[in-house]
């Protein structure tokens, strides 16, 4: 049965969205910690620099798991409409807070599953730093695109 919110075209609170429902953020969200586990891989490279694909993957791997199997519950891929006077910018960055604070320690968590130890907390700092700036950026720029092309 149909709430009034879903005959007029809006979301229930209650249904779940999935990267699916917005494959363009989705794919924004799987660079910036693409981006994330090759700037982090780049810093710590031999005196080449010469920058292994497999373990910038084998790194992001845990981060990206927990960031899209969290997404249903953190509500990052479902359509919301700006509230108050924050605008769609500022609201795209509390959007990706939200996620970020539940998957980005989970995937510190994973990655010290599957390393085999907990990682040190510098790294931890540094994670949840510098995905937070990735994530919250892209996101805001996303909506600020988004929000001009709907306007036009």
């Amino acid at each position: 049965r149909n709430t009034p919110s879903e005959i007029e075209g809006e979301p229930s609170s209650s249904s779940f969205s999935t990267p699916l429902d917005k494959p363009i953020l989705a794919a924004t969200d799987f660079l910036s910690l693409v981006v994330f586990a090759g700037v982090g891989k780049a810093s710590h490279s031999g005196p080449d620099g010469a920058l292994d694909l497999a373990a910038v993957g084998v790194t992001a791997f845990p981060f990206l798991l927990a960031w899209f199997a969290t997404s249903p519950f953190t509500g990052v891929y479902s359509d919301r409409e700006a509230d108050g006077d924050d605008g769609v910018i500022i609201d795209a960055a509390k959007v990706a807070a939200k996620g970020w604070i539940v998957a980005v320690p989970l995937g510190c968590a994973l990655r010290g599953v599957i390393k085999g130890y907990v990682p040190p907390a510098p790294f931890v700092i540094v994670t949840m730093i510098v995905t937070l700036v990735l994530l919250g950026g892209t996101r805001m720029l996303y909506s600020a695109v988004e929000d001009k092309i709907s306007s036009d």
